[in-house]
This record gives structure tokens, C-alpha cells and sequence, in this order.
């Protein structure tokens, strides 16, 4: 998990966003490989093993899938990675192209619940969840993979920053305040309106044990 990218995370628990506090046991560069990550609202810790921060330790997540180079290349293209000051969130089977886009753009990459056998590092951070943990209008650029729960739809939607781009498949509706750029057979693209608040409709969070 990228050091960087520890203030944009919220505990996923029902309360309001707060920061959550880094404990660091192991670190190479700006990655944190051990730790524990703290939040001080509820006092919930979450681990952090290998690099990936574990919200959830019991989520299902799809086996080990071949990286493409052509969808990676579509991928970057849809979503307009190109400065790399942005952060891109990758979901589910998306998430195992994440390797050749680092290689095709400079744009640090953010993978919630990415096939077995992807690894953090260079520029890419897992997390592992049923919430994506991430505060509101925090990233820019968002792609969800067919599978995602209502819940996790509504989390990456409002995690995305005004006027930036979401992928997501065709067959899913498109959320409020979005505009359609462009569609095919499996894929839609869309931009989130630049006047749209954070505030938009988010489905309820889990309560806090």
C-alpha cells in the first residue's frame, strides 16, 4: 500500500469519515508491507499483510486471471491515464491488467478485491473488502468489473472526484449525474458531471460491532 495513499482510505464502518491512523511494522520506499491501519472513531484495526490492506478477510475474490495488453491499453485509454498526479481504482477482474497499464501509464493504481496472484507494489495497492474504503471525491478515474455489490458500486461512485471518468459494465445502470461517452458490447464509459457534490445518494454502510 502506497504511503501516499493511506489519507485517502475511511474506515468502512457506519460512522462518520475519519482518517485512519498508519502503524507501520515493515516498509520498502513508499510501500507499507506490514502495519495495521487505525481508525479513532470506533478503534477498529485492519491489517495490512504483503502490502494489502485487509478491511474484510473472508471476501471472495476471482482466480487468477491472464493479463491482456490490448484491454489494458483500452482500459488506460477509457479512463485518461496520463498525469500522473491521479489515482485510478481498479475493481475486481480489472484489476489483473494492472501490471501492463503501470507499464503504459505513470498513474498509481488503486485495486479493490483484484484476482488471486496480483501483487502489490510499484505503484499498485490492494485493498481487500465488501466496502471500498474509500472518503468521498478522493480518486480520479474509477473502473468496476461485473460482480460488484450494490454496496460497492455506491462507494466507488462516490469516491470518484467531479468531472472524471467512470467504466463500468454495459449491462449496469448508469448512476445519477453521470454523462455516457462512449459504449460498446461490454463496457460503458461515463463522466461524472463537474457540478455533481460528494454528497450524491450512498447506500447505508455496516454498522459498527
Amino acid at each position: 500500500m502506497l504511503i501516499q495513499l493511506v489519507e485517502r482510505l475511511r474506515c468502512p464502518k457506519a460512522h462518520k469519515e475519519t482518517w485512519l491512523v498508519a502503524s507501520i511494522d515493515r516498509a520498502e520506499q513508499r510501500d507499507i508491507l506490514e502495519g495495521t491501519l487505525g481508525c479513532p472513531e470506533c478503534m477498529s484495526e485492519y491489517a495490512i499483510r504483503a502490502g494489502i490492506v485487509y478491511f474484510d478477510d473472508d471476501v471472495a475474490r476471482e482466480r487468477p486471471c491472464t493479463p491482456s495488453e490490448a484491454e489494458a491499453m483500452r482500459l488506460a485509454a477509457a479512463l485518461e491515464l496520463t498525469d500522473p498526479r491521479m489515482v485510478a481504482v481498479l475493481y475486481g477482474v480489472w484489476g489483473a491488467h494492472a501490471m501492463i497499464m503501470r507499464g503504459i501509464s505513470p498513474v498509481p493504481l488503486l485495486l479493490v478485491n483484484p484476482p488471486e496472484g496480483v501483487t502489490s507494489g510499484d505503484g499498485i495497492s490492494i485493498i481487500v473488502s465488501r466496502h471500498s474504503g474509500l472518503a468521498r471525491a478522493s480518486v480520479d478515474a474509477v473502473a468496476i468489473a461485473a460482480g460488484a455489490s450494490d454496496e460497492m458500486v455506491s462507494s466507488l461512485v462516490v469516491a470518484l472526484r467531479p468531472g472524471k471518468r467512470l467504466v463500468l459494465p454495459a449491462s449496469m445502470p448508469l448512476p445519477p449525474e453521470f454523462t455516457e461517452i462512449a459504449r460498446d458490447d461490454d463496457m460503458c464509459v461515463a463522466q461524472l458531471d463537474a457540478q455533481a457534490t460528494a454528497s450524491a445518494p450512498i447506500l447505508p454502510t455496516r454498522r459498527a460491532r
